[in-house]
């Protein structure tokens, strides 16, 4: 199949939720008993009905108009999620602005680059003002560049007088500024419209089969990635119960995202791949009394699905009721809003065990036993979301057939407008109605997309592709070696080299070196050129936690990289 098959038909968002815009649809969902309950990590709860959340964000609105905000106009959030955070956050919407959220720096050491790039993001955008957490307040003022007020999410929750007159938002209007998470290059704000936005978030309910009046989706997902804040804006536009926690509070106990779901009854849930892996670690080290029996949907996505992750939170689930046919593969990216493919809710997931030699572009995805020597487990993320066709193409764009790899394009309604103020990359990435995703993979012979790595990640030795993810997680499995590693190609030359960062306790790093690259050899029949020993942090990654093996690869070149130890091949 390469996109001359059957497009299903995708769902209106007039049609599903009443409404084409986000505050027409948050005050339709005010009409309901439901509503957001945020939580931390011991499960403390605020609960914020949509009633609440529609008033409160008419208030905030009108304190942001009263401060210069007009509409279309830009506002930076940066916020974790919080109930003020969410009021600020809607409340720019009502206002007839344009959020756009900024992440939190990860580490104290992280606030320097932090401030840097904040800085960069509002000039980009050309903020009006900036929005933040109480507790960044004194922090943040005095440090943003350029004539913007600095409000705080407490006082403008404590506004009380709300802004006046209908919702004047249409559906074509600029909706929000998404920022990629840059794993192969500076981050670019990705313009989507209501329509846009919606549309996606109406696919997504449709797809995940969601009740309104039974579905739970608990979340701990932050809210500037694409991932988080359109499974937020879907739960609220289709009205159902939602539970949201603080990703920090999740990292700091991951514990507390299982203990949520099933605390809450969750019926849905989405996260990266790492945190089921997480989660299978907890409930095997501390058994507790649990429920997982009422999971419909534990998706699975922005992050390569690996078999073993997810087969150990599968068994380890299975003694608290969890369904195998939950976990739900997913694929998607920014510019397209989010979704693309996504597993049916009520399939199982689909293995595609594939041999490495015939992963590579052009080439053929040969199965191959489960067992076999050179087999990697690829997940099958479903068939396209309604609306979405996806073609595989080889690098002159001619579209391949089933099982032949190639870059994945996607053409969708919900199709980014394009980058903010940088037609050069819209260009680069937009041709005639279709998306490069900068992504590789193929289709099976029943529609199913397969996702191999990424287009700019690939490190090509002696004419073959060499995945990084194959070699981050053989050494992440090296024990002594956190799960955080980045392979990377030296430019001009066919050398590839692998770091990794250290788990406390292990002190011996050349050792640890020896080992990395002796299990590298025996797994992957190629060895690197090189293998060095990091400190805990040093790796860069995104604000969503990818690793950046372009920066990796500069800070290495240029001896910005605390090394500890390395050893050649």
């Amino acid at each position: 199949m390469n996109g001359e098959e059957k497009i299903m038909e995708h769902p209106r968002p007039e049609d599903l939720f009443g409404a084409v815009t986000v505050p027409e649809v948050l005050e339709l969902a005010a009409t309901t008993p439901r509503g957001i309950t945020v939580v931390n990590r011991q499960l403390d709860q605020t609960p914020m009905p949509y009633a609440l959340l529609a008033a409160g964000a008419r208030r905030v609105a009108g304190g942001l108009v009263r401060a210069g905000v007009a509409e279309g106009d830009r506002v930076a959030i940066v916020s974790s999620t919080s109930p003020g955070f969410l009021l600020s956050l809607f409340g720019v919407w009502r206002a007839g602005a344009v959020p756009v959220i900024l992440p939190l720096p990860h580490r104290l050491s992280d606030l320097p680059e932090f401030v840097a790039e904040i800085n960069r993001r509002l000039d980009h955008v050309d903020a009006r003002c900036v929005v933040v957490a109480d507790a960044f307040g004194d922090f943040v003022t005095g440090r943003i560049t350029g004539d913007r007020p600095v409000l705080t999410c407490g006082e403008l929750a404590s506004e009380r007088e709300e802004i006046s007159g209908p919702v004047r938002t249409r559906p074509e209007d600029l909706a929000y500024l998404q920022f990629t998470s840059g794993t192969t290059g500076l981050p670019r704000a990705v313009a989507l419209t209501h329509r846009q936005m919606l549309t996606n978030a109406a696919v997504c309910c449709e797809r995940l089969e969601l009740v309104r009046d039974r579905s739970v989706h608990v979340s701990w997902l932050p809210l500037y990635h694409d991932m988080g804040l359109i499974s937020v804006l879907s739960g609220m536009a289709y009205r159902i119960k939602m539970v949201l926690q603080p990703p920090e509070d999740f990292l700091a106990r991951p514990d507390s995202w299982v203990d949520a779901l099933s605390r809450f009854r969750a019926t849905s849930t989405v996260a990266p791949n790492f945190a089921y892996g997480l989660a299978a670690q907890g409930m095997r080290l501390r058994p507790r009394e649990l429920d997982l029996s009422h999971l419909e949907v534990c998706g699975d996505g922005a992050e390569p699905i690996r078999a073993a992750t997810l087969e150990q939170f599968v068994e380890a689930g299975a003694a608290y009721g969890l369904r195998p046919q939950a976990m739900t593969p997913m694929y998607g990216l920014a510019e397209a809003t989010l979704a693309v493919a996504m597993g049916e809710a009520t399939r199982p997931l689909v293995w595609d065990h594939v041999s490495r030699e015939g992963l590579q572009a052009g080439s053929v995805a040969t199965p191959v036993p489960a067992g076999a020597p050179d087999a990697r487990a690829l997940a099958v993320c479903g068939p396209p979301v309604p609306g979405v066709r996806i073609e595989i193409r080889q690098e002159d764009g001619v579209p391949l057939e089933e099982r032949r790899v190639g870059e994945i394009w996607v053409n969708s309604p919900s199709l980014m407008q394009g980058y903010w103020e940088d037609p050069e990359a819209t260009a680069a990435v937009l041709r005639d109605g279709w998306l490069r995703t900068g992504d590789l993979g193929y289709r099976t012979e029943d529609g199913g997309l397969v996702v191999c790595g990424r287009v700019k990640d690939m490190i090509i030795v002696s004419g073959r592709n060499l995945y990084p993810e194959d070699y981050e997680h053989v050494a992440a499995k090296v024990e002594g070696v956190r799960p955080v590693c980045a392979a990377f190609a030296v430019p001009d030359t066919e050398r590839m080299i692998v770091a990794f960062e250290t788990a406390k306790g292990f002190d011996n790093h050349a050792e640890l070196a020896a080992l990395v690259m002796k299990r590298l050899r025996e797994h992957l029949g190629h060895a690197p050129d090189k293998v060095v020993a990091l400190d805990k942090g040093a790796i860069p990654r995104t604000s969503s936690g990818k690793v950046q093996r372009a920066l990796t690869r500069e800070r290495y070149l240029t001896g910005k990289l605390p090394v500890l130890a390395e050893l050649a091949r």
